[in-house]
C-alpha cells in the first residue's frame, strides 16, 4: 500500500479554519497516521501488492457523502467525489474507542493488500481527519448476500462458496505470515450489479506469529459463526477460519443462516440443542432434508453434488479443529464437486453421513 501523508495539505491547514477545529484535525491526522504506518510496516515489511491510495480531506468525504445523508450498510454511506460514486465506512460513537480505532486501520491496510482480487471490495483510499479513520471505496450497486440467497440458482451459489474460499485460502497462503480473517459471514458479503461476490471487512484479522500455529487474542467476531475452539481457549487458529467457512456453505445450501452456540451446537425447534452432524443425520434418516437443511429451490439439482457440498460443509464444521481440512483442500474438493465426475473423495473429505 502507497501512503504519501504530505501529498497535499489536509483541510486543517486550511487558513480560515477555527482554531480549535484545527488542533483537534491535526492530532487526528498524526495520530491515525502514525497507527496507520505502524500497521502498515507490521504486514507489509517484506514487501507485497501495493495499491495506491488518495488520502481524502473530511472536508472532501463530508461534501461528497452530502453529511453522510444516504446509509447503505453497517457504517456505510453511498458518495459522489468529481462525478464517481464512491462508499464510504466511517464509525461513530464512542464505544470501545481505542479497539475500533485498531481495528479499522487493520481493515485499510489488508484491504489496500487484498484490493486487486476480483472478489474483494476494492479501496481507493481513506481519510485520516475524524476520531476514527474514514475508509472510501469504489462503488457498485450492491445487495447484502444474505438478502438474495433466496434468489440465487445452485450454480451461482457453488460459485460464490470457490470464490470466497479463494479470498480466505489467499489470506492463510499468501502473506509472509498467514492471515486469519475471523469474522466471515453472509453479512461481510455482498453481490455487485453484475453478480460478482465480493468480500469485504478485514478489520477483524489477525497474523499468525512467525512459526506458530495458534494466536493468543481477546474473543472477536460473529456470535453464531465463531470455532467453538477459539471460545473455550481465546487461540484462534486458521482452522477456526474453515469453522466460519463450513456455517457459510450451510448457508449457501440451505437459503438461511444456519448459526450455533458457544460448544458449536444447532438449536432445532424439534430436537432442541444437537450437533450440525446429528441433526443432518436425522433430517436425512427421516427424509426431511427439504427446507432444513436442503433449499428446496435446488433440491433437484444433482443429488451426488449436494451430497459431497453438504459433506464438505459438515467437515468444515467439525467442533475439533483437527478434524476439519484446511483452506486448500476446501478449495480443491468445492472445485471437483463443481465439475461433477466420479472422483474419490480427498482423505480430509471422508463421507459423514450414510446415504443408503
Amino acid at each position: 500500500m502507497n501512503i504519501n501523508l504530505g501529498k497535499k495539505l489536509p483541510s486543517f491547514l486550511k487558513k480560515n479554519e477555527n482554531k480549535k477545529e484545527e488542533k483537534e484535525k491535526y492530532q487526528k491526522y498524526l495520530t491515525n497516521g502514525s497507527s496507520l504506518l505502524e500497521e502498515q510496516l507490521s504486514f507489509c515489511k517484506y514487501g507485497h501488492h501495493k495499491v495506491p491510495l488518495r488520502s481524502f480531506t473530511a472536508e472532501e468525504i463530508i461534501t461528497s457523502t452530502n453529511g453522510f445523508q444516504e446509509n447503505v450498510g453497517p457504517y456505510l454511506y453511498k458518495g459522489n467525489f468529481n462525478e464517481k460514486k464512491v462508499l464510504v465506512k466511517k464509525y461513530d460513537g464512542k464505544k470501545n474507542m481505542k479497539r475500533q480505532h485498531d481495528h479499522v486501520i487493520r481493515d485499510l491496510v489488508i484491504s489496500s493488500e487484498m484490493s486487486y482480487h476480483k472478489n474483494v471490495l476494492k479501496i481507493i483510499g481513506y481519510c485520516l481527519e475524524f476520531e476514527r479513520v474514514a475508509l472510501v471505496y469504489e462503488y457498485s450497486q450492491f445487495d447484502y448476500l444474505f438478502n438474495c440467497i433466496q434468489f440465487l440458482t445452485w450454480e451461482k451459489r457453488m460459485d460464490i462458496a470457490i470464490d470466497i474460499a479463494s479470498v480466505i485460502l489467499y489470506l492463510h497462503i499468501e502473506f509472509p505470515r498467514p492471515i486469519i480473517h475471523r469474522n466471515l459471514t453472509s453479512h461481510n458479503v455482498i453481490l455487485d450489479q453484475n453478480g460478482v461476490v465480493k468480500l469485504y471487512n478485514f478489520e477483524c484479522c489477525i497474523p499468525l506469529p512467525i512459526g506458530k500455529v495458534q494466536v493468543q487474542d481477546d474473543l472477536i467476531g460473529t456470535i453464531g459463526y465463531l470455532d467453538p475452539e477459539y471460545v473455550w481457549s481465546s487461540k484462534v487458529t486458521l482452522k477456526s477460519d474453515v469453522f466460519s467457512f463450513g456455517l457459510f456453505l450451510l448457508m449457501l445450501l440451505s437459503g438461511r443462516e444456519i448459526r450455533v452456540n458457544h460448544e458449536g451446537k444447532y438449536y432445532s425447534e424439534d430436537y432442541g440443542l444437537i450437533s450440525l452432524e446429528k441433526y443432518a443425520k436425522i433430517c436425512v434418516k427421516n427424509n426431511k432434508l427439504e427446507d432444513n437443511i436442503i433449499d428446496s429451490k435446488i433440491l433437484q439439482e444433482e443429488q451426488k453434488k449436494l451430497k459431497r457440498f453438504l459433506n464438505l460443509a459438515l467437515r468444515c464444521a467439525q467442533k475439533i479443529g483437527e478434524n476439519r481440512p484446511n483452506m486448500i483442500d476446501v478449495a480443491k474438493e468445492l472445485q471437483r464437486i463443481k465439475k461433477g465426475g466420479m472422483q474419490e473423495l480427498l482423505p480430509t473429505m471422508e463421507c459423514l453421513i450414510d446415504w443408503n
